[in-house]
């Protein structure tokens, strides 16, 4: 019977339904908010992305040199300018020449302000300058030596004690008065700047002096000089002040080191004397450089001899160090110029154990080196050429900061950099000229940040962070790689505790934990995300890294027993009679899961002492020292998980299809016993396996020390991937338990339905259904794990190494911007390289997280099309 069309009903039925307007509006309003959130995240994560790279660009400018002023001729003296300077407000510059004389000229005006003989017409013989402390040395043929330093004397004057002129001056204005330069700050003061020669008593060194050089010590001054008869002298000055009078007087010790002239009899072209005066390097024009062990002060040896410039024909045209004193910077007559430092190698053939070798190289002009003008402030330093070509460069990194030349093409006789770095001075046979210099950030370079370096005294070139020191002549070492494989190696040992913990245990709760307790479990294991960092660090520091280090053999046998005590308590269940496991299978299985950590826990302590007799020689702490032990046990015990996949794997394909088609008769504890038995074999297997492997390579004389593991550190990657796998562990668990509940139940019934057991339909369908979820589940514990903060700061030891040992500590990028930000000076090169440092722990994030989308999308896909 056919419904009447006319009917109320029908009509009801037919009536088209419309969606009303507040409902609209809230649709529409919630879309909006959306949207907006959404646009605004991604612009927050894109505003903090350029804010760091404006912070960084900056640091990777090359140097300006701009020409200030014209180029100033005179009527110079007619000797060769020797040494040039120039003070810190790039006011005043001063040449020495070859014959005594002195010329002191305002930059700013290109007037001269004082031309002198310094020693009533006296020529030195030889002289030597050291632009870090202004020290002058000169030699003279009746053997006397003078020390002296350069000294800008500043005072400031008050408006009533100048003269009218100079109270016109308006800021930045200077005008000349007398022997010195008036000039009005920016501050409104007058600041008077005049260059002041102070000359301590004069030594008597001997015969006339050919060569001579000069460093400051803590409490006095070390002098080498050379005399025409070919005798080479130490003299070690030692200062000692009268309390009464305050005079200063200066007792002089002196040692003959073991000269030989050079084969071709030439006289040397200068001898130097490092810091300290515990080297003395004798350097002849053809490259050949002999250099002396000082140490011993009574007894100086020769400590080898070695050629500055190895290529054919070349000559060394200039030479002088660089800040510190420890780098020879030698440029020669092809243009190369060449940082000569000690090194300490294990192979050494010289008799202090070191050896001097080139550790950077510039390859700049074809037109010889004419002059260098180290800095007093870093290792930047200024190249001079014949052909009036200047580079400004880095010695550490082999930057090239900028270049400028001369508007004739003629050569430079000199050059200086003024003490802030911000101005360069070069001298001819007749002009001086000057150029500001705008160079913030020498130090740096992508070469410098990401690739090794050879820094002083290092036998090779590394990778190092070590952003400060005490001293002035510190080499700064800005490479980031120690950070980022810090921040690797944080992250790889929390995923190794973390990740199969959480999983597994998310499949254990989701698939075979009994209902009314999977609520307790999750909410249990989800309130251990609630525990600040800053704790879990704190407790890491001071209670969990001694604790381990005072049971280290108990730990990490731990690591074995307790798996173990899980799967004897599993076999031993097997045994229960049927209708016993079926009545158990909630709480009571639960309960004995848990009282199986303890007994592994007591095993592991029972078997640690033993095991630390039978394998490390009684002292495991001494055998990763490698102080004694064969690697005989280590690779035993550290193969044991090796030799456990091994026999799982043999398990799987050939014991356990012969054990399943010969047992399909048999009784359940039979099966159970069939079952134990097996696991036993497996673990006597498992040890044979270990220590056949073992065996082999201690044979082969191979050893697990050096590698990823060594010297113990209470503060190591160990207690970190303890801790930290602890935090991500309720982030992945939480994400994987919601991943794999929310499969489909048809298919987890359809399995069980077909025969497969709840094992095999966990493994074989529940997982790669929720594979997508589970990996993101880890993406997010990844990601937890990469920036972290407190618990590597607290518990990692806080040493930027580049060593996989699971037992030293490391420094993350997060955890080096934590403790550094603060100290670092606004601006500062230190300060932008540690948000560099943040820079590419945003783009290691940004890479990691775009790859794991990618590969989640492709789990999605496959899980769709179930």
């Amino acid at each position: 019977m056919n419904p009447d069309p006319n009917s109320p009903r029908t009509k009801r039925a037919r009536k088209t339904r419309t969606t009303r307007p507040s409902v609209k509006r809230v649709e529409t309003l919630a879309r909006l908010v959306v949207t907006l959130g959404g646009g605004a995240t991604i612009l927050a994560v894109a505003t903090i992305c350029l804010f760091l790279v404006w912070v960084v660009v900056p640091m990777f400018r090359g140097a300006e040199l701009a020409a200030s002023g014209e180029v100033h001729e005179h009527a110079l003296s007619a000797a060769r300018p020797v040494h040039t300077g120039v003070d810190e407000y790039r006011q005043l510059s001063w040449t020495v020449f070859s014959d005594g004389a002195l010329e002191v000229h305002a930059l700013a005006h290109g007037q001269l302000l004082e031309r002198s003989l310094l020693f009533d017409g006296v020529a030195p013989t030889c002289s030597a300058y050291n632009v870090e402390d202004g020290s002058l040395a000169f030699g003279f043929a009746d053997g006397r030596a003078l020390l002296g330093r350069v000294v800008f004397a500043t005072a400031f004057a008050g408006e009533s004690e100048v003269t009218p002129e100079l109270r016109q001056l308006s800021s930045g204005e200077s005008r000349v008065d007398g022997a010195g330069l008036v000039e009005r700050t920016p501050e409104g003061q007058l600041r008077r700047t005049q260059l002041e020669l102070q000359f301590d008593a004069p030594l008597e060194l001997g015969t006339p002096l050919v060569a001579i050089d000069a460093t400051s010590l803590t409490n006095g001054v070390a002098v080498c000089a050379l005399t025409s008869e070919g005798q080479l002298t130490l003299n070690a000055g030692r200062k000692t002040t009268n309390l009464l009078t305050g005079e200063e007087t200066l007792q002089l010790t002196r040692c003959v080191l073991p000269y030989r002239p050079a084969p071709s009899g030439a006289a040397p072209l200068a001898v130097k004397l490092t810091a300290g005066g515990d080297n003395v390097l004798a350097i002849w024009r053809d490259g050949r450089c002999v250099r002396y062990d000082a140490r011993d002060f009574e007894a100086p040896t020769e400590a080898e001899v070695l050629d500055l410039v190895p290529e054919q024909d070349a000559t060394v045209t200039a030479l002088d160090f660089v800040i510190g004193k420890r780098t020879l910077i030698v440029g020669d007559s092809l243009g190369r110029v060449r940082g000569w430092f000690r090194i300490k190698p294990d192979a050494a053939e010289t008799r202090d154990g070191a050896r001097t070798v080139c550790g950077h190289e510039f390859a700049l002009e074809a037109s010889p080196v004419s002059a260098l003008a180290p800095s007093a402030a870093s290792r930047t330093f200024a190249i001079g050429y014949g052909n009036g070509r200047a580079h400004l460069v880095y010695m550490t990194t082999e930057r090239v900061l900028g270049t400028t030349s001369t508007a004739d093409g003629s050569a430079l006789a000199t050059l200086a950099l003024a003490p802030r770095e911000n101005a360069l001075v070069a001298r001819t046979a007749d002009a001086l000229m000057r150029w500001d210099v705008e160079c913030e950030h020498p130090e740096v370079s992508l070469a410098g940040l990401f690739a090794p370096v050879w820094y002083e005294n290092y036998p090779r070139a590394e990778h190092v962070w070590q952003s400060s020191s005490g001293t002035d002549d510190f080499e700064p070492k800005l490479g980031l790689i120690p950070l980022v494989f810090g921040t690797l190696k944080a992250t790889l040992y929390s995923m190794l505790f973390g990740v199969p913990l959480a999983l597994l245990a998310a499949i254990f709760s989701s698939e075979f934990l009994d209902k009314r307790l999977r609520v307790g479990v999750k909410s249990t294991i989800e309130v251990m995300a609630s525990l600040p960092s800053v704790v879990l660090g704190f407790l890491s520091a001071i209670v969990i890294a001694p604790v381990v280090q005072g049971l280290l053999i108990e730990t990490l046998t731990a690591l074995y027993m307790l798996p173990v005590a899980l799967l004897c308590g599993a076999y031993a269940w097997q045994l229960l009679p049927q209708r016993w496991s079926v009545r158990a299978q909630g709480w009571p299985r639960f309960v004995g899961i848990a009282l199986m950590l303890p007994v592994g826990i007591a095993a592991a302590l029972l078997l640690g002492p033993p095991v630390e007799r039978l394998l490390f020689a009684g002292d495991i702490e001494a055998w990763l020292h490698g102080s004694h032990g064969s690697a005989l046990g280590g690779w035993v015990f550290f193969l044991i998980p090796l030799g456990a996949a091994s026999m799982a794997l043999l398990s799987g394909r050939f014991v356990a299809p012969y054990f399943r088609r010969i047992s399909r008769s048999w009784s359940r504890a039979s099966c159970a016993r069939l079952d134990l038995a097996r696991f036993a074999l497996s673990v006597v297997g498992t040890l044979a396996l270990a220590l056949a492997a073992g065996f082999a390579l201690d044979s082969a004389g191979i050893d697990p020390r050096g590698g990823i593991v060594d010297t113990y550190v209470q503060r190591n990657a160990l207690v970190v991937g303890f801790i930290m796998g602890f935090a991500i562990i309720p982030i992945i668990y939480t994400l994987a338990e919601d991943a794999l509940t929310s499969v489909p139940e048809h298919l987890r019934l359809a399995s069980l339905g077909a025969g497969a057991t709840p094992w095999q339909t966990a493994v074989r369908v529940i997982v790669p259904t929720a594979a997508s979820g589970l990996f993101s589940a880890i993406m997010v514990g990844l990601g937890r794990a990469v920036g972290e903060t407190m618990i590597v700061l607290m518990a990692a030891g806080n040493t930027p190494l580049l060593e996989w040992n699971a037992f030293s500590g490391f420094r993350t990028l997060s955890a080096n911007i934590a403790v550094e930000l603060p100290e670092a000076v606004e601006g500062s090169t230190h300060y932008r390289t540690l948000f560099l440092a943040a820079l590419t722990l945003f783009v290691m994030t940004f890479v990691v997280n775009t790859a794991a989308e990618i590969v989640r999308q492709r789990f999605r896909k496959r899980a769709f099309q179930l």
